[in-house]
């Protein structure tokens, strides 16, 4: 995409984002903190509980990313009122996942997906990853579009790692403490170790099942919450096969290629489940091999590779060839520019808002609805936060006494994680803002040669 960036008054786009996991990282703050550094946006990002009205008076856009809290539902009420467009990024059908885990009961509760509706029906765009979330999505809103997420090719090492032809080593990387997904290859791997012993390790990265642990040939390795951390240790690791499931239902066809996307740009050998997103965009024996989820066909791809390296060899140079010339950061960039510039766009020169119903609402009556909103919204927000932190000892203290220890403290440093992203997030914009002030001043003022 061709951009030229804008001109001299940038518009500013706040992101309000529920927490900073990989989807918020990959596909919302990276790209809008590269818009900020390039000098064509202004970026603010920060997460529900801190927004204040001050915030979004200040917004042209407002960017939401999985936002379903309810609580939260007065940030959504505020823009729409002061007829700021808003984009809404969604990598998820919450409305089908399966009610396997606490997650899933979060997101699956009957408020959250109401607050979720809303959000869909009145973003001005929505950004999906799937064709399946598309059609989705479109029940609510006709302006929802898919796009290609993005590698950062910069967290991969130039030089692949060394690695031994003796010894094959796969991997399962996930954020899922309790991953249900791992069922549908756990028993072939089993045979595997059994029968490729000394010529297989395998690593699970964030969920240890417990089938598998005391093996000597399995490793444990702990999930790291900071994506660009993850990734660059992931992509100089030197693994050789990577495992990518997915379940044959709705939840799971909506999901994008994030496993593709990784394993292909990292020299990693993909095993996919033959579903969605993977059957569309993986080619069998070309750029990955495609499995269904019979019992065994885990087993029969994985000792394919083991056996022939030629095969995996070719299968590695293709796989990233192919995501070299479809996943890239800075098209994903311009791509998220172009939104901007047409969200904008079309209420700049129209001066309307859709309406729940579907009307257009000049943007007279919309300023007409929020006489007493600036000063309600900013106690709301205020009372909000003080919940937010103020139950923090007593949430604690549950999950305590009905998860034990443990996930007590995943909570804590779940938060501890959020906040310490805020701040580094933050501190970033800030300081590039500061450097785009400064340096123009300094080149003005320095003495011309005579």
């Amino acid at each position: 995409m061709g951009l030229s960036g804008p001109g001299t008054q940038r518009p500013r786009v706040l992101a309000v984002l529920p927490g900073f996991i990989p989807s918020t990282l990959i596909h919302i703050v990276k790209p809008l903190a590269a818009l900020h550094r390039r000098g064509w946006i202004d970026a603010d990002i920060m997460l529900e509980h801190s927004v204040f009205a001050r915030h979004l008076e200040r917004a042209d856009v407002v960017v939401f990313c999985r936002n379903t809290e309810p609580a939260f539902g007065w940030i959504l009420d505020f823009a729409l009122a002061r007829c700021k467009p808003v984009i809404y990024d969604l990598d998820d059908n919450f409305f089908e996942i399966p009610l396997t885990s606490d997650v899933a009961r979060y997101h699956r509760a009957p408020e959250r997906l109401q607050q979720l509706t809303r959000y869909l029906s009145h973003a001005s765009l929505v950004r999906v990853y799937s064709e399946a979330l598309q059609e989705r999505v479109s029940q609510l809103n006709t302006g929802a579009v898919v796009v290609n997420g993005p590698v950062d090719w910069s967290l991969i090492p130039s030089r692949p790692s060394r690695r031994n032809t003796n010894t094959v080593r796969v991997v399962y990387p996930t954020s899922r403490i309790v991953d249900e997904l791992a069922g549908l290859f756990l028993d072939d791997i089993e045979r595997l170790l059994a029968i490729y012993a000394g010529r297989l390790e395998i690593f699970f990265w964030g969920y240890h099942p417990r089938e598998l642990c005391g093996h000597p040939a399995v490793r444990f390795l702990p999930y790291i919450a900071k994506y660009d951390q993850f990734f660059r240790q992931f992509a100089s690791s030197g693994f050789d096969v990577g495992l990518a499931p997915l379940r044959n239902d709705i939840f799971h066809r909506s999901k994008s290629d994030l496993k593709f996307r990784e394993y292909a740009a990292c020299g990693i050998v993909g095993v996919y489940s033959n579903v969605g997103a993977y059957a569309r965009v993986v080619e069998d024996g070309v750029t990955g091999l495609l499995v269904s989820n019979r019992p065994g066909a885990w087993f029969d791809a994985v000792g394919r590779l083991i056996e022939d390296l030629h095969l995996r060899q070719a299968i590695e140079e293709r796989a990233r060839e192919y995501a070299r010339s479809r996943y890239d950061l800075r098209v994903f960039q311009d791509e998220w520019w172009g939104h901007l510039c047409g969200v904008m766009g079309n209420d700049r020169v129209t001066g309307a808002r859709r309406s729940p119903e579907g009307d257009h609402l000049p943007a007279s009556t919309c300023a007409g609805r929020t006489a007493n909103l600036h000063s309600i919204r900013r106690w709301s927000a205020a009372k909000l936060v003080w919940a937010y932190w103020g139950g923090r000892p007593y949430r604690f203290i549950h999950a305590l006494r009905r998860d034990g220890l443990p996930h007590a403290l995943d909570r804590v440093r779940w938060y501890r994680h959020n906040l310490s992203m805020l701040f580094q997030v933050r501190m970033g914009l800030r300081f590039r803002s500061a450097l785009r002030t400064v340096l123009p001043r300094a080149v003005a003022s320095r003495p011309q040669k005579r």
